[in-house]
């Protein structure tokens, strides 16, 4: 069995916002009458919890990135693996479950947003002026492909995102040290592992053919790593700030960027998106060792100006974990983004 390891980190927030109480969470799968097949990988258990409640195990399920799904006792005692399990019993997993029917257990999956991507749009006339947002570095093995997790803010449709499509982005990569290609053999991270950097990338359109992209400086970090991302505006010099912490040794990296109009550039920027790219399907050999969630979570984001209906729908959303707008109506928190979850790519 893994050994337990605690991950969640205090709130960071602005202590002059006020939000409105939180909303239910994460909207788990159930999966009536089953538990975890005694002949299933048990190496890929997280731990084990007695006496809880099923309220306290999903908020204990959703805090930790490493949990894909868990089993939970009920009503009366099962015998798992040549142990017994009592009711309040949980018992925690990476990866995708082997089931086996059990009338005295509840299987749950976590949700993850589809397609690995999530955006939210301001209305016509308002602008995002800043983000934070925390993700932690994963727990993946050496021979895992490139991946690619970030927040960031970029313009929308009302801003002439296809010709405009400037994004500012905090970004989290993996690169496989057998997989350097030419385009990352110049990178201080050449040799492989995990890096962060404030990036800007436009993809393109009709007025500029070719992506362009340039960042800050890079900084090494470790899986299990705890990143603090803050993209915030500073209206009197048209420009932004990219600062990127690792809140478990303090180190940063910053990456200013003048933001005054240049061709295929936007001052403003009405969206928000959080996306995971370029993680290879589970069929996919290199995959096989992602058992793991990846999500941002501690989100952030302020408008320039009140927003009543901002984030309205957001608590309806099965992957999004406690969404609350400020009294002020101007800023908004996210508690959890949940944006992948190799269970629901196992049968791609």
């Amino acid at each position: 069995m893994m050994k337990e390891q605690t991950l969640l980190v205090p709130h960071e927030e602005d202590p002059l916002l006020a939000f409105a109480p939180e909303e239910p969470g994460l909207q788990w799968q159930r999966i009536m009458g089953m538990a975890v097949h005694g002949d299933a990988n048990w190496e890929l258990e997280i731990c084990r919890k007695t006496c809880m409640t099923l309220a306290e195990a999903k908020s204990f399920a959703a805090a930790d990135d490493r949990i894909t799904f868990f089993f939970y006792v009920k009503h009366y005692a099962i015998m798992c693996r040549h142990q017994v399990l009592h009711a309040g019993d949980v018992v925690f997993f990476s990866g995708t479950p082997v089931l086996v029917a059990e009338a005295g257990a509840d299987s749950f999956e976590k949700p993850a947003a589809p397609g690995s991507r999530f955006s939210i749009t301001a209305a016509p006339g308002n602008h995002w002026v800043s983000i934070q947002a925390h993700m932690q570095v994963p727990f993946l093995s050496s021979t895992q492909a490139h991946a690619y997790l970030w927040p960031c803010l970029l313009p929308g449709q009302a801003h002439g995102a296809e010709l405009q499509g400037g994004g500012l982005q905090a970004v989290l990569c993996y690169c496989p040290p057998h997989e350097v290609t030419d385009e990352v053999s110049e990178h201080p991270f050449a040799q492989g592992g995990w890096w962060v950097c404030g990036q800007y990338v436009h993809a393109g359109g009709k007025l500029q053919a070719e992506q362009t992209c340039f960042g800050g400086p890079y900084m090494a970090v470790a899986p299990g790593d705890i990143l603090s991302c803050r993209i915030v505006y500073d209206a009197a010099n048209h420009s932004w700030l990219q600062t990127i912490t690792n809140c478990s040794n303090k180190d940063s990296v910053i990456f200013p960027m003048n933001a005054k109009q240049k061709t295929g550039q936007a001052l403003e920027k009405n969206m928000l998106g959080f996306c995971l790219e370029k993680l290879l399907p589970a069929r996919h050999e290199h995959s096989r060792h992602l058992h793991q969630c990846l999500s941002l979570f501690n989100v952030i984001a302020r408008l320039t100006y009140p927003q009543s209906q901002l984030g309205q729908d957001l608590n309806q959303l099965p992957y999004i974990d406690n969404a609350r707008l400020s009294d002020d109506q101007t800023c908004l928190h996210i508690g959890r983004i949940v944006l992948y979850n190799p269970m629901m790519h196992a049968g791609e």
